[in-house]
């Protein structure tokens, strides 16, 4: 079993690679093979498969493939980017008059009209800047973009994502500096408007995990075993057919070599005619030629153990990239309250995430503000809360209240204490 997943993913592991242009000698730009941008995959005896890169662009454009052409993958970054990309909304930080409160509303609205443009699709702002940010984000493991002013330094032009294939980051001293890389050049960008996250980033280091990092191997073995079922359960809705020819009997005034000949000519018309038969088609024979089903006793069995097997392999996928399956469209029968839960545990992972995209749009905002002259500056939320749950909400919310004012009217804690705990609500 090891040893056939090792040579069908070491055929078909180049397929999900794509090719990365690097400099000849003689200075032409060529496409390397697979074995100069890859090395090779082993799983050794112990059924170890590490992944060995020799370029963080490999890894990304496998996970931009993975993403692209495996469905449930495709369908793990499509609802994680839009469980993120929520309704928004900012508040300032302190009181102002309603004039600047105005003011701040005008500037923030028109800098949503320019800060980032989606062509000839006529869409743009921060909807669609988040959008691209969590995409990126969650496929590449990082985003970076860079600000950009207009010529006369008083308003924002507009915010620049760069592709993270052309992405390096060096450690240098006390801090990290960001480099983008092209085939010619390798230029050091500027930290004060650069914004850098890294997804799942470790302590020294702001390189980021894709969502997908974990899932490849799995993804791989999980798109074999569809092939495979689909290639074998090909015989109309059989897994296999096991075909058993009789030899017919020998006459009497036949020779050895006649009766020979006679009974491999007869096995090769069957044959001829198996090969033939298609799904819609009947076999006509004597009753000499038998067709059994190669399987368990029960097609049904048949059936359920590819249903287990393929079950295993998608939940492996969904942990990999923290869904639950019925988020994916994998229905196995959950409760209402039990896709509930997993659905608030979720929430809670998406404002974490959540909390990245309101940096940015943070630091967005509260320089268009200083541009503008204002002294004002606001922090944004998102707005996750569904109606799903709602009654439930507000039954907690009423007994917590009334938790308070029982506590506040028997003196067993103050007034600011019971505005502190109303706050925490």
């Amino acid at each position: 079993m090891l040893s056939s997943i090792k040579s069908k993913l070491q055929n078909r592991w180049p397929l999900l690679v794509g090719r990365l242009a690097t400099k000849s000698k003689s200075g032409r730009t060529e496409r390397p093979s697979y074995p100069a941008r890859l090395k090779s995959f082993t799983i050794d005896a112990g059924g170890n498969h590490p992944y060995q890169f020799q370029t963080q662009r490999a890894r990304l454009e496998l996970y931009r493939f993975l993403r692209d052409n495996v469905p449930i993958l495709s369908s793990v970054v499509w609802t994680w980017v839009r469980l993120c990309a929520a309704r928004y909304e900012y508040k300032l930080e302190r009181e102002h008059s309603g004039a600047v409160d105005r003011q701040v509303a005008e500037v923030l609205r028109e800098l949503d009209s320019r800060i980032y443009h989606n062509g000839v699709m006529k869409r743009g702002g921060f909807k669609e800047l988040l959008l691209q940010f969590f995409e990126s984000l969650f496929t590449d493991g990082a985003i970076c973009g860079e600000l950009q002013l207009m010529p006369s330094r008083s308003r924002i032009d507009r915010f620049m994502f760069a592709d993270m294939k052309t992405i390096e980051v060096t450690p240098e001293k006390s801090e990290n500096h960001v480099y983008q890389v092209t085939d010619d050049s390798k230029t050091r960008l500027n930290n004060q408007s650069l914004f850098y996250y890294g997804l799942g980033a470790l302590p020294g280091t702001v390189i980021g995990k894709s969502l997908l990092a974990a899932v490849p191997f799995v993804a791989r073995v999980e798109q074999t075993l569809v092939s495979d079922m689909h290639r074998t359960m090909r015989n109309s809705g059989y897994q296999r057919i096991h075909v058993k020819v009789t030899p017919p009997a020998k006459r009497g005034d036949e020779t050895e070599d006649d009766y020979v000949s006679r009974a491999n000519s007869y096995f090769d018309d069957t044959v001829t005619m198996m090969k033939d038969f298609g799904p819609d088609k009947n076999p006509v024979t004597w009753d000499d030629v038998k067709i059994e089903y190669i399987g368990p006793s029960a097609r049904v069995s048949t059936s359920n153990a590819w249903y287990l097997t393929h079950k295993a392999m998608i939940e492996d996928i969904c942990a990999g990239t923290h869904l639950a399956p019925f988020m994916l469209g994998y229905a196995y029968g959950t409760t209402h309250n039990w896709a509930q839960f997993k659905f608030e545990l979720v929430q809670r992972q998406v404002e974490t995430v959540q909390n990245a995209a309101c940096a940015l749009l943070d630091w967005i905002a509260n320089v268009e503000l200083a541009l503008a002259g204002l002294d004002a500056r606001v922090r944004y939320s998102f707005r996750n809360r569904l109606p799903m749950g709602l009654t439930d909400r507000a039954a907690a919310e009423k007994i917590q209240l009334e938790n308070i004012v029982t506590k506040l009217n028997n003196n067993l804690i103050t007034r600011d204490q019971a505005l502190d705990e109303l706050e925490r609500i």
